[in-house]
């Protein structure tokens, strides 16, 4: 058995507050339609999940809320900017984690280093994600092992936001590295 390097708690702690630090939070700003430019109107909330965890009770999911919209000129159904890629079943941390870990480890190392950083995911989600998503992830060497910058960042609001004020979409979307004004 090849010998997985040491998670730090302090590493665990930072990704948990990341993936867990946004959960309830809505995403409802209005953008354009994409096929038409008109502007939409509001249809509904829609639950998506954001990552799973391991929390004190056992699994947790983690979910945040996306606004609907409906364009009138085109009838396209919109989504307001979240923090996920396209097609994505996790939000964009997570992702982001599945890339930077692949690098220099396999898939089920990578599955294995996010199970004991507090996520819930299997080797073939791992090996999935990577193969689907291509893009270059910005990461910074945290204790010898590579972590997401849209972790570290996310964590970073996460645990310095005033907790009488609630976070906005729109700094979690900047924290995760994506424009507030896109469609993802």
């Amino acid at each position: 058995m090849r010998h997985q390097p040491f998670i730090s708690p302090i590493i665990a702690d930072l990704v948990y507050q990341a993936v867990t630090g946004v959960s309830g939070l809505q995403f409802t700003e209005i953008v354009p339609c994409p096929v038409c430019s008109g502007m939409p109107v509001s249809h509904d909330m829609k639950r998506r999940r954001f990552s799973t965890v391991f929390g004190p009770g056992g699994e947790e999911h983690i979910y945040v809320y996306v606004k609907r919209f409906h364009c009138r000129e085109c009838g396209q159904l919109c989504y307001a900017p979240a923090p996920f890629y396209s097609r994505s079943r996790f939000g964009t941390p997570i992702v982001d984690l599945c890339l930077t870990l692949t690098r220099n480890h396999t898939f089920s190392s990578a599955a294995s280093l996010m199970n004991r950083m507090g996520i819930v995911i299997d080797r073939g989600t791992v090996r999935r994600t990577v193969q689907s998503y291509h893009h270059d992830v910005d990461s910074t060497d945290i204790l010898g092992l590579q972590m997401p910058q849209s972790v570290l960042t996310l964590s970073t609001l996460v645990t310095t936001a005033d907790p009488s004020v609630p976070l906005s979409g729109r700094e979690v979307l900047i924290a995760c590295g994506l424009d507030p004004a896109h469609q993802w």
